[in-house]
């Protein structure tokens, strides 16, 4: 089954920033605004919250956010609401949680900050859904293809990473996306992935996350945007121009509830399992 959207990341030689902006905005013109990124997975380890302000398209530095107040909360099956953790260390706008946390699948996760000017967010509630059980991996000259169990009773969103390696070095990953809408229920459903293909490669490695609606729907858009550089900035683009600055329209799942508006970002949960097979 061919993907919604797919983006290539060689991470074996990124080449510099070559391309040029044909049209800077005025900089009387630019407003900063707020971009958060983060997510909670599966098992136990810690919790990850970038924040930082938009820059200019003609700046490439970051500009963190440092003095944000960040709070981790749950709502487990009983309908029960506890604070997880509010106590996280903070570096050049990456806010670590002091201590692991270790998530329950069924049970509802959100953030919510405060910034030093009272200004409020608040991600959605989103579930911590089960692993997926990975069966196999098929690399072929004509295909990649993963097998899998997709769960029966609920509607399923899948973000799908394909590892490349030879002599202990990623070669190539590629990031996939899709929903069970064909293969809904399916012990054995399959997932191939055409457009880039490896040969021989020595061992490969899938990543399944089982994601929220609304983190799936953000990957569509981050995918679709990166895409669209990549078109129109032509051979000289770099894909690395996907971990650059924040791009402005990039609304994920989180609200400023000071004036109830979408908020750049997303604070997603999801359950990730990874398989092995070496050739």
């Amino acid at each position: 089954m061919k993907s919604i959207y797919k983006t290539l990341i060689y991470l074996l030689t990124i080449l510099p920033f070559t391309g040029c902006v044909s049209e800077i905005p005025n900089a009387s013109n630019f407003e900063p605004q707020i971009f958060i990124s983060g997510f909670l997975t599966n098992g136990t380890e810690y919790v990850n919250i970038k924040i930082q302000r938009t820059v200019p398209v003609n700046e490439q530095n970051l500009n963190p956010i440092n003095d944000a107040q960040i709070s981790l909360f749950m709502k487990d099956s009983h309908g029960n609401n506890e604070l997880i953790t509010d106590s996280f260390d903070i570096r050049k706008g990456t806010y670590r949680s002091s201590e692991m946390i270790t998530t329950i699948v069924g049970n509802a996760y959100w953030v919510e900050i405060m910034l030093s000017d009272g200004t409020t967010f608040v991600s959605e509630r989103e579930v911590l859904k089960p692993a997926i059980v990975v069966k196999d991996i098929e690399i072929t000259s004509e295909l990649n293809r993963v097998i899998f169990s997709d769960p029966l009773d609920d509607t399923n969103f899948y973000l799908i990473n394909f590892l490349f390696y030879n002599g202990g070095s990623l070669d190539l990953k590629v990031n996939e996306l899709t929903n069970d809408v064909l293969f809904n229920g399916n012990e054995n459903a399959t997932f191939d992935s055409t457009e880039f293909l490896v040969d021989n490669p020595q061992e490969v490695r899938v990543r399944i996350s089982n994601l929220n609606f609304n983190s799936y729907q953000f990957y569509l858009n981050q995918f679709a945007q990166f895409e669209n550089q990549i078109t129109n900035a032509g051979s000289e683009s770099d894909p690395g121009q996907l971990f650059l600055p924040p791009p402005a329209n990039l609304t994920g799942n989180i609200v400023n509830t000071t004036n109830n508006t979408k908020a750049l970002g997303f604070f997603s949960v999801r359950n990730t399992t990874e398989f092995i097979k070496l050739f």
